[in-house]
């Protein structure tokens, strides 16, 4: 009877939380508009937090600080808003010129297509679409224009949201700990986690990004590609959706070279090796040696969050998966029946490792046994470095959060 009952409660326990999951998810659908900016705003706080605290060491008064970290963030706004109405013009006046050089290029493959395959005199792969790709280009810029009231408005409802977050930085931390004195503490230590790493990921991230749109940027000026300063940008803001942002970026830089370039197909392939090693080299190579263990995230949950995020919030939302998945795995660390929900979203490399290290403890013990059956000496276990010998599970970050595993 017992076990019924326990049973039962189990069963009741899973279905309130995945009904409380699905109404949370209901709710951060239908609160876009609100959500968003709150969200967008919290990470605009936690990618200038580094900024915030060296000027606090340096012993700058809160309100120089304020001011400076303000302009800063209104001058990005401004940048960003001017960015997007020059490259819309730009693009409006290029489409004819881009129209035709995507008519000679269906040319091309079709003569080209046909010394292989019977293809009939006069055959377009254009013709086959029943679109007129000048008016659907223009129409769609166009339409992004008109689509930059909105973009300001939630630029301003993030600036708002983030002035009162600077306003209330100082004061954060004593509130949780005076609102919970038996568990403030508990709460005060996992807010600081989740704003040390989230700050060094999107630091670091931006950093990459940088870099990521200058090589862009540079290949479009070494090659001669058009708006050498749009795909720049496109590289920096793409590269923060982890594996499929540098796919779409890429992709459509090759696609601009292969429609302006062909038939000089050096200069495409050049275009596209140069583009395809930057990704490589800087996303593949320098950005996991630069991040460590700062997020610790199985790659399949990465994409399973882009997908979720993204159905929910767009592509703002494609944006902001990474740092809140994360968010969410600190949580469940900190929470003892969640935990393992942390540990199953975790990379699982420490796991990885205690596992092939345990897999030679035991080789090396049945080896010494048969040696002792044998008769044989015994021989000394391997000394192990020391930092070797201390175990950090994925699901919970370290003590010194500067620290790599």
């Amino acid at each position: 009877m017992a076990e019924k009952s326990s049973s039962g409660n189990k069963f009741t326990h899973t279905s309130l939380i995945i009904i409380a999951t699905v109404a949370v998810l209901f709710v951060l659908k239908v609160s876009k508009d609100v959500a968003v900016p709150l969200v967008f705003s919290f990470l605009c706080f936690l990618l200038f937090s580094p900024l915030l605290r060296r000027m606090d060491k340096l012993h700058i008064p809160a309100f120089i600080s304020v001011t400076f970290v303000m302009v800063l963030l209104l001058l990005i706004f401004i940048l960003a808003g001017w960015f997007i109405v020059m490259t819309v013009d730009s693009l409006i006046r290029l489409v004819p010129f881009y129209a035709d050089k995507v008519v000679s290029l269906d040319r091309l493959l079709s003569a080209k297509l046909s010394a292989f395959i019977d293809l009939p005199d006069g055959t377009s792969f254009l013709a086959v679409l029943p679109v007129n790709w000048s008016s659907l280009a223009i129409s769609s810029l166009t339409s992004i224009s008109n689509k930059f009231f909105a973009f300001t408005k939630v630029a301003l409802l993030v600036y708002i949201f983030f002035l009162f977050l600077l306003l209330e930085r100082q004061s954060i931390i004593p509130k949780v700990l005076a609102s919970a004195p038996k568990r403030g503490m508990q709460v005060a230590v996992m807010f600081e986690r989740i704003t040390r790493q989230i700050s060094k990921y999107l630091l670091l991230k931006a950093v990459i990004s940088a870099f990521t749109g200058l090589f862009f940027f540079l290949t479009a000026i070494l090659t001669g590609l058009d708006l050498p300063v749009l795909w720049g940008v496109l590289a920096f803001i793409f590269n923060f959706i982890p594996s499929v942002g540098s796919i779409i970026v890429t992709s459509m830089t090759i696609l601009m070279a292969l429609i302006q370039f062909a038939p000089v197909w050096s200069t495409v392939m050049w275009v596209a090796l140069l583009t395809i090693s930057t990704q490589m080299i800087l996303g593949n190579i320098i950005d996991p040696r630069l991040q460590g263990g700062q997020l610790n995230l199985s790659p399949f949950v990465i994409l399973a969050s882009l997908s979720v995020w993204g159905f929910l919030w767009g592509i703002p939302g494609m944006f902001i998966a990474v740092p809140l998945t994360s968010v969410l795995q600190i949580l469940c660390a900190n929470i003892k029946s969640l935990r393992a929900v942390a540990i199953l979203i975790s990379s699982g490399k420490s796991y990885q490792r205690e596992n092939a290290r345990q897999q030679v403890i035991d080789r090396y013990l049945r080896k010494q046994e048969r040696r002792r059956k044998s008769g044989l000496e015994v021989e000394e276990p391997p000394v192990e470095a020391e930092d070797e010998a201390i175990y950090r599970g994925d699901f919970i970050l370290p003590e010194n959060f500067g620290e790599k595993r």
